[in-house]
């Protein structure tokens, strides 16, 4: 026995060597191992030393950034020169916590890479995810620009609060829906973490889904400068109905207008020859009224024209990388400019990136610096019916109506929709200025080759300075009145200037500690980490009045208020605040590379629950079988990877808790006794017994690839239930918070389920020619089965109610027109037709606005230099109102001088006429036929481009890499919708901003 071991040991040997790049110099943090066994990492001069068993074969060297290499073990020293590759990053999770090979994680992720996210020319990066991963739905909510998206990954997960996923950059979580002051050109790749051995480790957050974004980092090898440069333009997309112009207005307020008012003063029938004042008029009053009806019929202006602009658009992106020794580093700047289809919005911003990498034999230290600095002009009250809304006058402006008068000024007045709206917007300027810094420290020392601890830092900080005037004397003005406190009357015509300030300011450090170990066939790696979160708000804003015409816009024109003048300025303002600290355990284990277990725990205390309540625990397990590593698998062919998923854990969502941070807490507010003096009072109930909606996922996943992973996908099979939804209860009068008081209690229960598939494939693959295609598809199904002491509750436009989904239109059924009265029919709740109108009948027959079928589909063809890709998004299954419908096809407005749809040509007007507009005697209702289908296919984007070939750039000496490219976003759409765009973060369209079409040329260099 002790000679058969003598033979052994002197078979094992000891094997050193160097890792280097393509150019020679030295890799450090190199990962070298054997296969199946022990493995170690390059000291910052690029060399190692391993042990390696006499049955070892292979040793392989993995580096992030660099293709893999496997070289046969044939002697003691072995060096390796290893090839920069293609980002890693789809084969790599980032959780936020940790990053772990796609093998070893049993979770449903999407990656979505840089070259799917760069040089998109959109300013707000959750814009650029939609169609691009499973699941996830991101509905834009106006085209301004800055704009940020509604985000839900697999549905609605709350009644009433917000349902936002968490966003994590470089480890850094940020602000949700404040992006547009974060360069998306800065980023490596964002991953879509969508069940809960992601969401889970982030308990109180996570509820929702994370997103988790990694910036672009510097690689080892000589400096490489980049530049980046686009130039194009925007513009408004086609509408899908036709307004009236002069001569058909003119014509259908001469049919129309006597039979609502004999009387009538619209113009159409005031100086129409019908009109029995014409009849009965003198030669020369005839005149008079035939010379007024043809200067109307001599204008015909297209308010289209005067409020919507083709902008132009630039970006401009710097870059510089490299590093050596134990160093790498990637700065990069940005300017970006937008101009908005409508008049006055436009966005221009300017970005900084720092990020720097020191990896040693034991320490990591990853440094991660961005900041930000946008200003924004807005149109006028975006999103509203009000004149004000540029996107509402440019189709509710009258067209026998002239923008100037004779002497060039604006002809506004009384009824004069369009030239009103465009006064205002030259009278007033509405913008904001807007800082964002966003910092994260990470540091990991290996105490030993299995144990390792470590620290990080992160500051997220936002500064909002919102400026707003309105220019003395002005129409605008004069319209205009602004609360200046009690009893002291109004200050109309005397302008106004308002700057509103807030800020956000969240820092977080973490501490961990962790072990890790190979041995033989099991590999495990444990971490606990211990967690401090701190949140400040504040905001402050104030409006002053009685401006000075020459300091506009600025407060030094601000007239000081007294009791005399009564241009007392209104101040106002909040802050707020919350803290968090969680103890959190993170567990994985692989056997044999077949097996993976996922697991973590974590205890959360946050100050929005009262003491008692305050530590709530959260969890997750998910395992991985990679089928392929079994033995009954060796004889398949064709088949490349296949592994099953399974996960389940629970989670939460403070940042879209429904009362905020103190809201469960009883609590006064300011008020007066008697009218005069002041005092406090009870002003919330609240509920200390509140705690978190808490979100159980469960997930069943299958992973795939053939024919040598040309072929591969993903298919997920998942059930979501969100338990103790708050839901407002009633309580009694009689408590002191007056009728209809309520408190928030945990009571409701929400379902999402649903399935989820990715594909992707290349068609052709060749060394000149290739043809990929790939695409995602996913359903949810979403009910409410559960709401405490009620069934239903109306919420807005829709009926929240057990056993259907959230988003329900609520609304009385509409039944077409009396054929022989002309009078409008609707149904009652038991089916029968009825012509009288009761809010009563509503019923809850017509869908959700929240599309349980979304996806995206994309193509792309590469041969030699030249490549095309198209991508192309969807949502299908949901409704949406269509209140433009309402405002254009309504002889009511007609009255209020309004310009109208020509569908309304087609009005009752005679027994017998079949129509869906109903007689102009009675009186337009919102019902369901304002609901509309908004399923819609959207052509996305479309680049094509071109590739220098880099023998012809070797001649330059200077350049590694040269592309010019080509592109459009938003092209084509196709949908029943007949609104400005069913894309949409909400149920009611109301004349917001439409997404707009951009064109672009773009140019891409390195330079060596």
């Amino acid at each position: 026995m002790f000679l058969c071991a003598i033979q052994v040991q002197a078979q094992d040997r000891e094997i050193t060597g160097k890792v280097t790049d393509d150019k020679g110099i030295a890799l450090p943090g190199v990962t070298v191992s054997i296969k199946g066994g022990q493995s170690t990492i390059t000291r910052a001069d690029g060399t190692y030393t391993l042990k390696a068993k006499a049955v070892a074969r292979e040793i392989v060297f993995s580096y992030v950034g660099f293709e893999n290499k496997t070289v046969a073990i044939s002697g003691n020293t072995i060096d390796a020169s290893l090839v920069p590759g293609a980002s890693l990053s789809e084969d790599v999770i980032v959780t936020g916590f940790y990053s772990v090979k796609r093998e070893k994680y049993a979770g449903a992720n999407t990656v979505v890479t840089s070259e799917k996210i760069n040089n998109v020319p959109v300013a707000s990066f959750d814009q650029i995810l939609q169609g691009r991963a499973p699941g996830l739905l991101a509905t834009v909510g106006s085209g301004q620009p800055g704009s940020a998206a509604r985000v839900q990954i697999r549905g609605n997960s709350s009644i009433s609060g917000g349902t936002a996923p968490l966003y994590i950059i470089d480890g850094v979580p940020v602000e949700e829906g404040v992006f547009q002051s974060i360069n998306p050109n800065d980023f490596e790749d964002v991953q879509v973490l969508r069940d809960a051995v992601a969401t889970a480790l982030y308990g109180n957050r996570g509820g929702s889904g994370v997103i988790s974004v990694t910036t672009k980092r510097g690689k080892l090898g000589k400096p490489t400068l980049g530049y980046n440069f686009q130039l194009g333009r925007t513009e408004a997309g086609t509408q899908r109905f036709e307004m009236m112009n002069t001569p058909e207005l003119l014509a259908f307020q001469e049919r129309i207008a006597p039979i609502i008012n004999p009387n009538s003063t619209l113009p159409g029938w005031r100086y129409s020859r019908l009109n029995p004042l014409y009849v009965n008029g003198t030669d020369a009053q005839k005149a008079a009224t035939d010379r007024i009806r043809d200067s109307l019929l001599g204008i015909n202006t297209d308010w289209r024209d005067v409020f919507l602009r083709n902008g132009t658009f630039q970006s401009h992106d710097l870059n510089l990388s490299g590093g050596g020794g134990s160093t790498r580093y990637y700065v990069a700047g940005g300017y970006y400019s937008e101009d908005g289809i409508g008049m006055r919005s436009d966005l221009k911003r300017y970005t900084l990136r720092a990020n720097l990498d020191i990896k040693t034999e034991k320490l990591t230290i990853s440094l991660n610096n961005s900041i930000g600095y946008t200003h924004r002009n807005f149109i006028e009250s975006e999103g509203s019916i009000t004149l004000a809304n540029p996107f509402a006058a440019a189709y509710l402006g009258l067209p026998y109506q002239k923008l100037f008068n004779a002497n060039g000024t604006v002809s506004v007045g009384s009824g004069r929709v369009g030239p009103n709206a465009y006064d205002r917007i030259a009278n007033t300027s509405i913008n904001n200025d807007q800082f964002k810094a966003n910092l994260g420290y990470n540091l990991n020392y290996d105490i030993t080759k299995n144990v390792y601890v470590g620290g990080f830092a992160s500051v997220d900080y936002r500064q909002t300075v919102n400026e707003r005037a309105i220019t003395p004397g002005s129409f605008a003005a004069n319209t205009s009145t602004f609360p200046v406190g009690p009893d002291v009357g109004q200050t109309e015509g005397r302008g106004s200037y308002n700057t509103g300030f807030s800020n956000y300011f969240e820092y977080i450090t973490r501490a961990f500690a962790g072990f890790k170990k190979h041995i033989d066939k099991h590999d495990f790696d444990v971490r606990v980490v211990s967690e401090y979160m701190r949140r400040k708000t504040k905001s402050f804003n104030y409006t002053g009045y009685g401006i000075e015409p020459k300091l506009l816009e600025t407060p030094a024109g601000i007239t000081q208020g007294s009791v005399d003048n009564k241009l007392i300025p209104a101040v106002g303002g909040a802050k707020s605040g919350r803290s968090m600290y969680a103890a959190i355990a993170i567990g994985s284990y692989t056997y044999d590379n077949k097996y993976t277990f996922n697991g973590s725990f974590r205890r959360d205390a946050s100050t929005q629950l009262v003491k008692e309540r305050r530590w709530q625990n959260f969890f997750a397990l998910g395992g991985s079988w990679n089928v392929l590593g079994e033995d009954f698998t060796k004889t398949w062919k064709g088949v490349d990877n296949l592994r099953v998923r399974l996960s389940y854990g629970t989670s939460a969502n403070a940042d879209g808790f429904t009362f905020g941070n103190f809201g469960n807490r009883p609590s006064y507010g300011a008020g007066s006794y008697a009218g005069v003096n002041p005092s406090l009072f009870p002003s919330v109930a609240g509920n200390v017994d509140v705690v978190w909606e808490v979100i159980k996922s469960t997930n069943l996943g299958i992973d795939f690839g053939v024919l040598k992973n040309r072929i591969s996908g993903s298919l997920d099979i998942y059930h979501k239930k969100t338990d103790g939804n708050i839901i407002d209860q009633q309580i009694s009068a009689t408590g002191g918070f007056g009728e209809g008081a309520s408190i928030p209690v945990n009571a409701g229960t929400l379902v999402n389920k649903g399935v989820e598939l990715a594909l992707n494939g290349d068609i052709i693959n060749n060394r000149d020619l290739i043809w990929s295609v790939g695409g995602n598809l996913a359903y949810n199904h979403n009910e409410v089965t559960s709401l405490g002491q009620v069934n239903e509750f109306e919420q807005g436009t829709e009926l929240v109610k057990v056993g259907k989904p959230l988003g329900t239109h609520y609304i009385v059924k509409w039944a077409g027109v009396d054929a022989a009265t002309g009078r409008p029919l609707y149904y009652t709740k038991d089916g029968k037709v009825t012509t009288t109108y009761s809010a009563d009948y509503s019923v809850s027959d017509f869908g959700t606005y929240n599309a349980p079928w979304i996806g995206g589909f994309n193509t792309s063809v590469r041969y030699k230099g030249f490549s095309l890709s198209a991508f192309f998004t969807f949502q299908s299954g949901f409704q949406r109102f269509n209140n433009q419908d309402y405002f254009q096809l309504n002889h009511s407005f007609m009255v209020q001088g309004f310009n109208l749809r020509k569908e309304m040509e087609t009005i009752w007007t005679k027994p017998g006429d079949v129509t869906n507009i109903q007689s102009a005697t009675t009186q337009r209702e919102f019902v369901s036929k304002d609901i509309q289908d908004a399923s819609y296919l959207r052509f996305r984007n479309l680049i094509v481009s071109y590739d220098f070939n880099s023998s012809v750039l070797q001649k330059l000496k200077v350049i590694n890499s040269l592309r010019i490219y080509a592109q459009g976003q938003n092209l084509y759409t196709w949908t029943k919708w007949t609104g400005f765009d069913p894309e949409d973060d909400n149920n009611l369209a109301s004349y917001e901003y439409p997404v707009p079409r951009i064109y672009t040329l773009g140019l891409q260099v390195s330079f060596k």
